[in-house]
């Protein structure tokens, strides 16, 4: 009995001892996972640290990024909306300002001998925009270097005090030239002496929009002083395309005029030919028709009666002399048609670009024809020829379109009534001809313009603005100059000088 008890005892004890060697090791385990699961946390809680730092970083880098493309953006649209040249450089002072997160800054405007331009002793915040400074200006105009001339390639940096909180910052400086001896100063005031390298040479791109702006605003001027081209052609494009297509049917009108040259020559030939011909019959018919009044006469009686009433019937000398006289103006009338059908063709035909002598009397000639339907009750054209042929080495088709080119531009600007001189000189080596016109005369700067391709003073569609630049062009090739002389309200002179053959 005590033997069994003592091995019921025994076997409690063996199961006692195996949970608790149980119970430790699942006690070991679960320190081990703990001890996993701390550091997996420290490690996933380092990592996020790190994460969050470098998520804040780049925040902050994309602010700094969206600030500087801010910037870039915010100075080239300023190219367009400044109004001025001045006004560019004060816009660009204000977005520096703002982005540099400057405590102020300001523009001086200096040339040769002058006090700098300030405006009232005013620096620009951007916070309070223009405020009262005098004693900032003044700090500031003692550390710029005025007497420098050359334009900056990079923002300069300098140290200062400033006056306002007696701690030492940073001025920053550039100078760009604006033309006519002027240069334009711009000066910003830090708030602290700590600068950024990448603000810096983002802030030097204000040189690069500062030349460019000034260019465009300089360009922009010269844009308004051609109100009658490059504005017409900046707002219509078409309007150009329409000048091209205007030149192309000029082009193909030459050749369609000498095409109807040729088709009419034969024609009018015949029409010459039998006017000739008709008209010396009608002669013989006058004279018989003398000679049968003069038998009547002789015969007297009836026979002089009845050619009388005959004569009175049918006006017979009255109807010959009107015959007479419409054969003589027919005869003009027909060789003024050959005049200009040679005239089209001399005109038409460029001579696959031969050269040979020229007659500058018949080129005059056949160009004051030409344009007949242009003067011929509007002005008197005078050609003041000399007393012999002066003759170039030349093309004369394309001489010939120059005459008709200066004659053109000569009656459009002369006034109803005035008068038109066509003079011929010469010299031992040159033959010079002038076109003269008694009208409104050209100013400078349309005469600087005038050999520009589409450069016109006629309103749209009564010019492309090529003519001038092809007779240049022309006369060039012809080794040849152009001088114009021209006086507002006076008139103008077109001289152009060419090699005698």
């Amino acid at each position: 009995m005590e033997h069994s008890s003592q091995q019921g005892e025994a076997k409690e004890v063996a199961e006692l001892k195996a949970k608790v060697s149980s119970l430790e090791r699942q006690l070991k385990r679960q320190k081990h996972a703990r001890k996993n699961a701390e550091w997996f946390l420290e490690s996933y809680s380092n990592d996020a640290y790190l994460a969050n730092q470098a998520l804040r970083k780049a925040l902050h880098e994309s602010k700094k990024r969206e600030r500087e493309l801010l910037y870039l953006n915010r100075s080239a649209s300023q190219l367009t909306q400044s109004d001025s040249g001045s006004g560019f450089i004060f816009s660009a002072l204000k977005s520096a300002v703002e982005f540099t997160d400057a405590y102020c800054g300001i523009v001086l405007i200096t040339s040769p001998g002058k006090e700098p331009e300030i405006a009232d002793d005013k620096v620009w915040t951007h916070e309070e925009g223009w405020i009262d400074a005098p004693d900032m200006v003044s700090t500031i105009l003692e550390a710029l270097p005025l007497s420098y001339c050359d334009d900056y390639s990079h923002w300069c940096v300098s140290a200062i005090d400033n006056p306002r909180i007696e701690q030492e910052v940073r001025l920053l400086h550039f100078m760009q030239k604006l033309g006519k001896d002027e240069n334009a100063w711009l000066a910003l005031v830090t708030k602290d002496d700590h600068l950024d390298e990448e603000m810096l040479h983002i802030l030097d791109t204000t040189k690069h929009y500062l030349q460019f702006g000034l260019g465009y605003q300089s360009t922009k001027h010269e844009v308004r002083h051609q109100k009658a081209a490059l504005s017409s052609m900046q707002e219509n494009q078409a309007h150009l395309q329409e000048k091209l297509v205007s030149a192309d049917k000029m082009a193909m009108l030459g050749q369609l005029a000498a095409g109807i040259a040729h088709e009419i020559n034969n024609p009018i030939g015949y029409v010459r030919s039998n006017t000739s011909v008709a008209k010396d019959i009608f002669k013989d018919y006058q004279s018989a028709l003398g000679d049968i009044q003069g038998l009547c006469e002789q015969a007297g009686g009836d026979i002089l009666a009845r050619f009388r009433e005959f004569e009175d019937r049918y006006s017979l000398n009255e109807s010959a002399e009107a015959i007479a006289e419409m054969f003589e103006e027919s005869s003009e009338g027909i060789e003024r048609i050959v005049e200009i059908v040679k005239a089209l063709r001399s005109f038409s035909y460029p001579s696959a670009g031969k050269r040979s002598a020229v007659s500058l009397v018949e080129a005059v000639n056949s160009a004051v024809k030409l344009t007949a339907n242009l003067h011929k009750y509007k002005n008197s054209v005078n050609f003041i020829a000399p007393s012999h042929d002066v003759q170039v080495l030349g093309n004369a088709g394309q001489i010939q379109q120059v005459l008709v080119n200066l004659l053109t531009n000569a009656i459009y600007a002369t006034p109803e009534g005035k008068s038109i001189f066509i003079r011929l000189d010469e010299t031992d080596t040159l033959a010079i001809l002038s076109v003269e016109d008694q009208g409104h005369g050209m100013s400078k700067d349309v005469i600087d313009k005038m050999f520009t391709p589409f450069f016109t003073t006629k309103p749209p569609g009564d010019g492309t603005g090529l003519g001038m630049s092809i007779s240049l062009t022309i006369i060039e090739e012809h080794e040849g100059e152009i001088e114009v002389v021209s006086q507002e309200n006076q008139g103008t002179t077109v001289s152009v000088s060419l090699k005698r053959a």
